[in-house]
């Protein structure tokens, strides 16, 4: 007997497996056009919600491939992969927040998912939600699957809390489960840095300087860990070597003047500062680094004229007010030095400066007014 039903029914698995073929080839466009025709004739075909949610995740419309899936877990409320998925497009759109709710909920129907722990992690690490990321972290390693990734992830999130002794375990476990990624002794290299072992983290950035001699940072860094250790001439030599294959030259011009400037190489460390003048001249300390500079060297009108400048650049540069009123407490002219002694001072006290709090400067600066209402030559310890 004829059958209406049995004939549609048989023309909706049709295109169905006509549409399956094409998402099976890569025909997404033809795929997904199949699938929704068929939901305009049987809304109920519930496995299509997903596939189409699928489709349209891979071809990055998030916002319908959420609407399809938000339809599918309607259906399956129980279905973690479902809501992992979803999860993603939140992801991928710098939703975290909903992402992790997301993610949250299919770990709490399969807390045995890897990917679902990591993915969560990764998001709240992003949020900022640092502790909330690391015990995820954690969690998906009690599970038993060693990745070197998530032992990268650890030791990322354990060197922004600041638990640079857990992040070198972390960094080197990851390192030992693939030895092909050595780029890993970069950040393995902060990690030492940051936790005072400077030979460490030297030995670690030349670890990759021994295979790709051309990343320049790797030379910058070991010229930070030697200045650290207080070898400025070393880390001028780094620094130096550096220069001659990167770009950021304003950068390392301005570490070489201050290796200089602590080495007592006045003259030296006033050429790197002008180096950087001359490309950037509208930035304010770095004419009073190089105004510090000549008031070291005695070159009065030099320093005044920069400290000058750096005031007309920032207002607020409570540093160059204060080191212009030395200079002229020095030459004896009172009436400009006390001016500058004054604004100091208010700079000082101003709720918005973020160093208000530095009462022994204050406390000089009002010795040094006092010297010099009184009479008394500029004294500069």
């Amino acid at each position: 007997m004829f059958s209406f039903s049995s004939l549609f029914q048989k023309s909706v698995e049709k295109i169905i497996e006509s549409a399956d073929k094409d998402l099976h080839t890569g025909n997404l466009t033809d795929a997904i056009e199949q699938y929704l025709e068929v939901l305009e004739r049987d809304s109920h075909q519930i496995a299509l919600y997903e596939k189409i949610a699928d489709i349209y995740f891979m071809t990055k419309k998030y916002d319908l491939a959420i609407k399809f899936f938000t339809t599918a877990i309607r259906y399956h409320p129980n279905n973690y992969e479902l809501h992992s998925k979803r999860g993603d497009c939140y992801r991928e759109k710098g939703e975290c927040s909903n992402a992790i709710a997301d993610y949250g909920k299919a770990n709490e129907i399969n807390k045995n998912d890897f990917d679902i722990l990591v993915k969560k992690g990764k998001c709240e690490a992003k949020l900022g939600y640092l502790e909330d990321s690391l015990a995820d972290f954690f969690k998906a390693i009690e599970l038993g699957k060693s990745d070197p990734r998530l032992h990268e992830e650890i030791g990322d999130t354990c060197l922004k809390l600041e638990e640079y002794d857990l992040a070198i375990v972390h960094y080197k476990e990851s390192y030992k489960l693939n030895g092909q990624n050595v780029f890993i002794h970069n950040k393995l290299g902060d990690a030492y840095r940051l936790s005072g072992n400077h030979q460490d983290a030297i030995d670690s950035y030349n670890t990759i300087l021994q295979i790709k001699k051309s990343e320049w940072y790797l030379y910058d860094k070991i010229g930070d860990c030697f200045q650290d250790l207080k070898e400025y001439e070393k880390a001028i030599e780094y620094y130096d070597h550096a220069l001659r294959i990167s770009t950021n030259k304003i950068n390392l011009y301005d570490k070489i003047g201050d290796c200089h400037y602590k080495l007592g190489n006045y003259q030296n460390a006033i050429e790197e500062y002008s180096k950087i003048i001359r490309v950037q001249p509208n930035t304010f300390y770095f004419y009073t680094k190089r105004g510090q500079t000549y008031q070291k060297l005695a070159i009065y009108d030099k320093a005044i004229s920069d400290y000058t400048k750096a005031i007309g650049l920032n207002q607020g540069d409570y540093f160059s007010h204060n080191k212009r009123a030395e200079i002229y407490h020095t030459l004896g002219i009172c009436d400009k030095s006390i001016i500058d002694y004054k604004t100091t001072l208010e700079l000082l006290s101003n709720e918005d400066n973020e160093l208000s709090a530095d009462d022994q400067l204050a406390k000089k600066v009002i010795k040094n007014m006092k010297d010099c209402t009184e009479g008394r030559p500029f004294e500069s310890n």
